[in-house]
């Protein structure tokens, strides 16, 4: 740009100074070519589009790439393109910028970095772009295009010192009367209360006795597993010790529960991860409340250790 201007500067004071008819005839030359150049420059500014793409999920430290997509109608590319976008990390809070600039563009694609340091949700959006004609003296700011979103999750690794599930697991059962009736492993025997179905009297036992008893129907009040995250810890070790723990327990075919910002029910992979990707997607606060008595088995995780209640 600099460069054409200073040779339209030249030619306009050569028009000044030189009085035959080849001075105009450059300026003027110089002038119509400029328009024309704007003209054929236009179509390629208008229809260019631009849309974002990476991977949904990455592992923390795994390399991941923000690809650009580039393409428009016209058969001349644009001068240059000039981009800012920002990603930001959404649990921890930090944005990163980018200033990418491209030239000579009509379509295609191009690529760089994102930082996966740190876990959590990436949301990654250009705040503006421009498209320059061949000369560069013309620029058209155009619409951004959607948004998207990478989760940085972390990798899984078992607590520095073992962690025996079996004997971690071996809790007194807490039997309540079971919703409904029916039929369970564990029953209890009381008197009969109106109301009662009469499958579930005991008629030899009430046999020996003057009374109604009913074999009434028992289960577990303390079923549930919960993995209580206190905070993500140093290098999100926090985050590595919960997704193994998940992961563990899953192996072993018992569903649990994740405690953090909200309460999160995990029957499979695909819960965990959609686990992850809701917890990984705001700054973490206290772990939601829930009643541990109810609780077969509670794994709290704090400062980068497994504690048992």
């Amino acid at each position: 740009m600099l460069s054409y201007i200073s040779a339209l500067i030249l030619a306009w004071f050569f028009r000044l100074s030189y009085r035959g008819w080849v001075a105009p005839v450059l300026f003027w030359a110089m002038i119509a070519a400029t328009l024309l150049i704007l003209l054929l420059s236009l179509p390629a500014m208008l229809s260019m589009k631009l849309e974002l793409e990476a991977k949904s999920t990455v592992t923390r430290g795994q390399t991941a790439e923000i690809k650009l997509r580039f393409a428009s109608r016209s058969f001349l590319p644009t001068g240059a393109l000039y981009l800012r976008i920002a990603v930001e990390n959404r649990f921890t809070g930090e944005t990163t910028t980018y200033n990418p600039r491209y030239y000579n563009i009509r379509s295609g694609s191009a690529s760089f970095a994102i930082p996966t340091a740190a876990c959590g949700t990436l949301f990654i959006r250009v705040q503006r772009w421009y498209c320059l004609d061949l000369l560069g003296l013309l620029k058209i700011r155009k619409p951004a295009p959607d948004p998207i979103c990478c989760t940085v999750m972390p990798t899984p690794r078992e607590p520095d010192s073992p962690l025996d599930f079996e004997a971690a697991l071996q809790t007194q059962a807490c039997l309540i009367p079971k919703y409904g009736g029916g039929f369970a492993e564990e029953h209890d025997l009381r008197e009969y209360r109106p109301g009662d179905m009469s499958n579930s009297i005991h008629w030899k036992l009430s046999s020996k006795t003057d009374k109604l008893i009913v074999r009434e129907a028992l289960e577990e009040a303390n079923k549930d597993i919960f993995l209580v995250l206190s905070k993500a810890g140093k290098d999100d070790r926090g985050l590595e010790l919960l997704y193994w723990l998940s992961l563990e327990l899953l192996k072993r075919e018992l569903p649990h529960r994740i405690a953090a910002d909200s309460l999160y029910t995990i029957g499979n992979e695909a819960d965990c991860m959609a686990a992850f990707s809701c917890l990984l997607s705001s700054p973490m606060g206290a772990p939601c409340p829930f009643d541990p008595s109810l609780a077969r088995r509670v794994f709290r995780i704090e400062a980068g250790e497994v504690m048992l209640s």
